[in-house]
């Protein structure tokens, strides 16, 4: 079954998701976010969906979305909706639904909230007020924000509708401080289940759409989590931050927030955080040694503080999203 649009009308409500970027393969570390997800979705009775975030399809390698769904089939993760079964929220990959974020684009800019930015990642760089902190870059100095809010039409949010300076077509930022002030807040704070309370000030504008069309991944993921009835989103704590931003998408656009649980980082055992490159920790590379799934599914178990058990059911029953560590856990690869 290929993924499809679905009935028109609002998404059912209720549903945890896990939402890769298929640029690389999946290591252990994106194993045990997709657990935990799944797992806290299963206990609480909600819908589990997967959405892939390829955004940028040209950035996609060949043959790493298969490879994603093969390491997910073989953890024994289903899901109730996703690209091949399709299901009532679909589209299911974000390079597919680029209507739906060009109309949040519409809502921000009726509100003044978006404006234009010519601004290379040169000039950013050189002008930002804040170092690099977190996934989103350095903290933009509002070169290119407008003295006042001023709409942009149709043609301005066309692709193409506004001149190129220096041969570089503008992107789109979302005007932090005027949202703050629109949504009566001096700061975006939120109750994380598993980090705590949390507080944000100083975000600085982001981009929601690149200069080359593609839209941003703090619009498209907030957009997204609201269309498909996201009611809890559980995922890594270098995104902490992200959900700041994308709170402030979904209050100004009038949609409703999920709950957040973000979960510590899983490390090697000398340390490093896994990255995709780590060849060892790949779930293919598992694979191909012959490793069982359960034997990974085990050992993802252990580091969440569950039962030694790769039973689903049962570390479903025995999950509490409130006893995941919020700090950083070394996870070994399975013998």
């Amino acid at each position: 079954m290929t993924d499809g649009a679905g009935p028109a009308g609002p998404a059912p409500r209720g549903a945890g998701r896990f939402a890769p970027t298929p640029t690389g393969r999946l290591h252990l570390g994106n194993a045990r976010t997709a657990l935990l997800a799944w797992l806290w979705a299963r206990r609480a009775g909600l819908r589990n969906v997967l959405r892939i975030e390829d955004l940028d399809p040209r950035a996609i390698p060949q043959g790493c979305l298969e490879g994603q769904y093969a390491d997910l089939d073989w953890l024994g993760l289903v899901y109730d909706e996703e690209p091949r079964r399709g299901g009532p929220c679909g589209p299911y990959r974000q390079s597919e639904r680029s209507e739906l974020y060009l109309d949040g684009l519409r809502t921000l800019d009726r509100l003044g909230l978006v404006y234009p930015c010519w601004c290379s990642r040169q000039e950013v760089l050189r002008a930002a007020v804040a170092p690099h902190a977190d996934d989103e870059g350095p903290v933009y100095a509002g070169t290119c924000r407008p003295q006042a809010p001023a709409r942009l039409g149709e043609d301005g949010l066309r692709v193409g509708g506004l001149p190129a300076r220096d041969g570089r077509l503008p992107a789109l930022r979302f005007d932090v401080a005027r949202a703050l002030a629109h949504l009566g807040l001096d700061a975006v704070a939120f109750d994380d289940v598993v980090a705590g309370p949390q507080r944000f000030t100083g975000l600085g504008d982001f981009v929601v759409r690149r200069g080359d069309g593609v839209f941003a991944y703090q619009l498209a993921c907030a957009l997204d989590d609201a269309a498909m009835g996201c009611t809890q989103v559980l995922r890594g704590m270098d995104l902490i931050a992200s959900t700041a931003r994308q709170l402030l998408v979904l209050g100004a656009c009038g949609l409703e927030s999920p709950t957040y649980a973000h979960v510590g980082l899983a490390l090697a055992p000398d340390g490093r955080r896994l990255a995709k490159r780590d060849a060892a920790t790949a779930l293919e590379a598992m694979r191909a040694a012959g490793l069982s799934a359960g034997a990974v599914v085990r050992a993802l178990a252990r580091s969440a503080g569950l039962p030694d058990t790769a039973d689903l059911d049962a570390l479903a029953d025995a999950f509490d999203v409130t006893r995941v560590p919020a700090g950083p856990v070394v996870v070994e690869a399975p013998a």
